[in-house]
């Protein structure tokens, strides 16, 4: 078992590889769409999904309660599909969300800007002047996406355990380096306690989106083990803390709650 993050250039060939790879593997395939269902399982709705996925939101986009919903519950999704494992993620931000957890490979697929170009005009049949725009819109977007909702570099070659370059490279030639990876022993680590840990992960992130709608209260510590939530922080009325604790009680997965939270001092 293992899970596979791939980031890639738009006109790289990049979906094309990651779709191959999860048909070889027989791996469930989330993209764009599968994140955009989850997110609307939970209430996010497409055109507020349509507003800040890949893309770099504006400044009063930044301060919006639905940015931080849609980061937490865009988090939570990710994580959630990631536990089961044997699972590609195709963007959105999985290689800095999964950058630690064991059993994940994490592929950036690439290729220089001519190719990016022939490839668009071939595939869409734009100008090569329309595509050279393309290019730079996504580019800027994708850039700005992982920079604002993950504070990472989208080119950092770090953040990455293989770099494909398809200038010369085909599709098999591509997928078939992947698989290698894949099936090495560093990527095999599965466990248990890995499967727990996303899950612990995912239900802190749905948490943190039902707190969004209380902003009398503010969070110092969350701890999520199987389950057992503990909050502590401040909050503006007493009332507002039994009305957090049942919120959050309310959440599936949620089995019990503590609530360490004292009231703001109060000023003359």
């Amino acid at each position: 078992m293992a899970i596979i993050t791939v980031s890639r250039q738009k006109g790289s060939l990049g979906d094309e590889i990651a779709k191959a790879v999860a048909a070889k593997l027989k791996y469930q395939f989330v993209d764009k769409v599968k994140i955009g269902d989850a997110l609307a399982s939970q209430g996010f709705r497409e055109l507020e999904f349509e507003k800040f996925d890949g893309k770099k939101p504006t400044v009063w986009q930044s301060l919006s309660d639905q940015k931080k919903k849609f980061i937490y519950l865009l988090r939570a999704a990710i994580y959630d599909f990631a536990k089961g494992g044997n699972v590609i993620i195709l963007g959105r931000g999985g290689q800095a969300l999964l950058k630690d957890i064991p059993g994940t490979l994490k592929v950036r697929i690439v290729a220089p800007v001519k190719n990016r170009i022939q490839y668009l005009m071939d595939q869409e049949g734009f100008d090569k002047n329309q595509c050279e725009r393309l290019i730079v819109v996504n580019d800027r977007d994708s850039s700005g996406f992982i920079r604002s909702f993950f504070d990472i570099d989208w080119d950092d070659e770090n953040m990455y355990d293989l770099v494909l370059n398809t200038r010369t490279m085909s599709v098999d030639t591509a997928t078939s380096l992947i698989l290698e990876a894949v099936n090495s022993p560093e990527f095999q680590y599965r466990s248990e306690k890995v499967k727990k840990m996303l899950a612990d992960k995912a239900l802190e992130q749905r948490i943190n989106e039902v707190l969004v709608g209380f902003p009398g209260i503010v969070l110092e510590r969350i701890e999520v083990v199987q389950g057992a939530v503990s909050l502590a922080g401040l909050a503006r009325f007493k009332d507002e803390i039994e009305t957090c604790r049942k919120a959050v009680s309310s959440i599936e997965g949620v089995e019990d709650v503590h609530m360490n939270m004292n009231l703001f001092p109060l000023t003359v």
